[in-house]
């Protein structure tokens, strides 16, 4: 209705255009005859007052029956305007007749399908009332029209009465009609059924569309040789475990819009595609699919070419982006010692042979040890503070454990006895770890070294705390100095009582106080105060011949000096730039 709404404005428009040309055009005609009525008058009037005669009254006269140029343009314009309006009438009374047409078919196809709905309740109601009659079927059972007249009853009923070249007849729809009114007087008996049954149609039904077609062996190799256009479609029943049926027009657009949902004919990149399996068939039935040489006899030879090119796609290995949020496929280097890949789309890091996101401070064997509850980023991120912190799972229930004080003999919350510096059982009836060879129950050097962590922490706090110093200009570099020989970061000498020398008032205040004389941080031991000097970067440290020295002037002097012996011991110059 919209299109011919449309037309008949447009004829509308076309022929009130040609009716104002036709206008215009007989005013000029006018304007011009008038034009030549008053330039004679005037030509005539100055003739006579000059007392001559007018000479060209004739050759006027002569020349009016001539055409015209500007007459004669305007009137092709004006036959051509009148063919257009013509052939706009033309195009609005065809357009008629196509809407016509297609309403028409439209309706045909309405009246169809109702009456082979009316034909099918006629048979379900014959059938009921049958069931009704002898009582041989529980009619509180039937749940619809399948479960009492059965699928190929069904399908039959609508495969009959096909309009095959157009010679078709809803006989069948009467007949059911007429039987379902006889049945009303009384049930027929089982003769009087048979004779009143319809023939099974000898085509099959598609699956798909309904239609009946003809079952052949390679309905595209059929439909290329066939030689009538009014004919029913080709098809045949794929092997699947219930042969379903279905016409080469319909199963070709499934495979299609498996192969090339696009329509493009670039296949499928980002997904697997095969096995492309029964439209029919349940989830997990037939999974082998629909196989090479079934797609041969259905799809054509360009269908083929992009059938065994999606083949080859599905056969490469694919590697998809693991953010939950892309999923896009990802281009994979072909060197095997390159395990980093970069996402196209999340521009994110990607590890290949974990498929993951990139774990990073984590090697591949080191990730692929962690549970799978534990290789998200958040929980990586608590590993590596556990390695930094030198936390201890448990070995039983996984918590992480802290060791703050005391030795490598671990209880956990749950019962569990462990090494905290392996990891392995703890043996408490020999008082050692299983591990061979088994680890000391002391480890002196891993308190002293979380003692030094918790030191550096407190200097980095009180440092923020302070007032922030104004940003200088760098200074010149340090005076080249030689590598001073015999020089050796060794304070080993604390320990024997015998090296250090005695009145040095920093080095006894030092020793006796337990407290750094550079930083002034307090130590719990002596061995805590050696670690700290040994380890400490925050400061220099000045050792020579059992003596600490607050300044470097004050240990080069010493070591100028002459000592004892003839050579200085145990010397350690550790400055802020070494």
């Amino acid at each position: 209705m919209t299109t011919g709404s449309s037309t008949a404005s447009d004829l509308g428009s076309n022929l009130l255009i040609a009716r104002l040309i036709d206008q215009d055009l007989q005013a000029l005609t006018d304007a011009q005859v008038a034009e030549k009525v008053q330039l004679e008058s005037v030509l005539a009037i100055s003739a006579f007052r000059s007392g001559e005669l007018p000479r060209f009254t004739r050759r006027v006269e002569q020349a009016e029956g001539a055409p015209h140029d500007a007459a004669t343009a305007m009137g092709i314009f004006l036959s051509d305007a009148r063919l257009a309006s013509d052939y706009a009438v033309a195009e609005a009374l065809q357009a008629a007749q196509e809407s016509a047409f297609t309403a028409g078919q439209q309706l045909a196809q309405k009246l169809a399908a109702e009456e082979k709905k009316i034909a099918l309740d006629a048979e379900f109601a014959r059938r009921l009332q049958v069931a009704i009659d002898d009582g041989t079927d529980d009619v509180d059972n039937v749940k619809d029209v399948e479960s009492l007249l059965g699928r190929e009853e069904v399908q039959r009923i609508f495969a009959a009465d096909h309009n095959f070249k157009g010679k078709g007849t809803f006989q069948s729809a009467c007949s059911l009609s007429n039987d379902f009114s006889d049945a009303k007087g009384k049930a027929p008996s089982d003769d009087e059924s048979d004779e009143t049954t319809h023939q099974p149609s000898p085509y099959l039904s598609c699956g798909i569309c309904f239609e009946p077609f003809q079952a052949t062996h390679s309905p595209m190799a059929a439909s290329k040789t066939a030689t009538s256009s009014s004919r029913l479609n080709y098809g045949f029943r794929l092997p699947c475990p219930e042969e379903h049926a279905y016409c080469q027009p319909c199963l070709s657009h499934y495979i299609l819009s498996k192969l090339d949902p696009d329509g493009n004919y670039n296949g499928v990149l980002q997904t697997v595609v095969f096995p492309i399996k029964c439209p029919g068939c349940l989830q997990g039935v037939w999974e082998e699919g629909i196989s090479d040489e079934v797609a041969g006899r259905i799809l054509s030879e360009k269908d083929m070419a992009l059938w065994h090119a999606q083949k080859l796609y599905d056969s490469m290995e694919k590697h998809y982006c693991p953010n939950p949020r892309c999923s896009a496929l990802v281009q994979v280097e072909e060197d095997p010692n390159e395990p980093m890949a970069l996402c196209p789309e999340c521009r994110e890091t990607i590890c290949i042979p974990c498929n993951v996101l990139w774990h990073h401070e984590l090697t591949c064997a080191e990730f692929q040890d962690l549970p799978e509850d534990e290789r998200s980023p958040e929980d990586q991120s608590v590993l590596l503070l556990a390695k930094a912190k030198n936390w201890r799972r448990c070995p039983a229930c996984s918590r992480l454990v802290e060791l703050m004080y005391g030795c490598n003999h671990i209880t956990c919350h749950c019962g569990t006895h462990f090494c905290h510096r392996c990891g392995a059982l703890w043996d408490r009836i020999a008082s050692r770890c299983t591990r061979k060879p088994s680890c000391d129950l002391w480890d002196e050097n891993m308190l002293l070294e979380e003692q030094e962590r918790i030191r550096v922490v407190e200097r980095e706090r009180q440092q923020q705390l302070r007032q922030p110093v104004p940003v200088q200009a760098l200074g010149p570099p340090p005076p080249y100095r030689p590598a001073r020989v015999e020089e050796r970061n060794d304070l080993e000498w604390l320990r024997n009582p015998k090296h250090m020398g005695g009145g040095h008032p920093f080095t006894s205040r030092m020793i006796r106080g337990l407290i750094c004389g550079y930083c002034h941080a307090r130590a719990n031991s002596l061995a805590d105060l050696l670690y700290h000097l040994e380890h400490v970067r925050a400061h220099a440290v000045f050792a020579c011949c059992g003596r600490f020295f607050p300044r470097e002037i004050d240990f080069d002097r010493h070591c100028n000096a002459r000592v004892k012996g003839g050579r200085h011991e145990h010397r350690v110059a550790r400055r802020l730039w070494d």
